[in-house]
């Protein structure tokens, strides 16, 4: 490829469309872990406690993640990396979105 760049470059997006999918993780991550802390505690199942405590380590990922990029400076994504680190982002937001429909949503 040219200037050093990797097979997924055309998948990179914007600067705003990463802060985006990283405040998107962060949002549905809290509210995984509150949804599934009430559950708990209305049912005091051993399971969704930790299922909640899964959704936590989730947050605790996309807030290290976030002050990594944002305000420590710690991660600074090469160029030629970024069409799969925004991959990744995708897919971390599907995961939490799927587990949500698949474990809080009310069925029909």
């Amino acid at each position: 490829g040219t200037g050093g760049g990797g097979r997924l470059d055309w998948l990179a997006i914007s600067s705003f469309g990463k802060d985006l999918l990283v405040g998107v993780l962060i949002v549905l991550s809290f509210a995984l872990v509150a949804i599934g802390g009430m559950a708990w505690y209305r049912l005091r199942a051993r399971r969704l406690l930790m299922v909640t405590c899964a959704f936590a380590v989730f947050l605790v990922k996309g807030i290290a993640l976030a002050s990594g990029m944002y305000v420590l400076g710690w991660i600074r994504v090469p160029k030629g990396f970024s069409g799969t680190f925004d991959l990744i982002l995708l897919f971390d937001v599907a995961v939490r979105a799927l587990l949500y429909l698949a474990l809080f949503r009310k069925a029909n």
